[in-house]
């Protein structure tokens, strides 16, 4: 029982670290761009980039939110 416990627990913190990951990447492609071309350029040219930045930066919330409820229905399921 203890040893079903702890590997849902490591495959809940493997599945957090991986969203992270996913999510930092996803800032680094949509949002790092826009944020250097605001410094450059000006924020009336950077606009559409950002707004897609905000919509990947919401992608990836929804993500680490349905991660967090799917890690509590494991551990719900595992303790009954």
């Amino acid at each position: 029982m203890m040893k079903n416990e702890k590997g849902i627990s490591t495959w809940a913190v493997i599945l957090i670290i991986a969203l992270l990951i996913g999510a930092g990447l996803l800032w680094s492609k949509y949002f790092a761009k826009p944020a250097a071309t605001v410094m450059m350029q000006g924020a009336d040219q950077a606009k559409p980039a950002l707004e897609k930045a905000h919509q990947a930066s919401d992608t990836a919330d929804r993500a680490v939110k349905a991660a967090e409820e799917a890690t509590k229905k494991m551990n719900e399921n595992a303790n009954p």
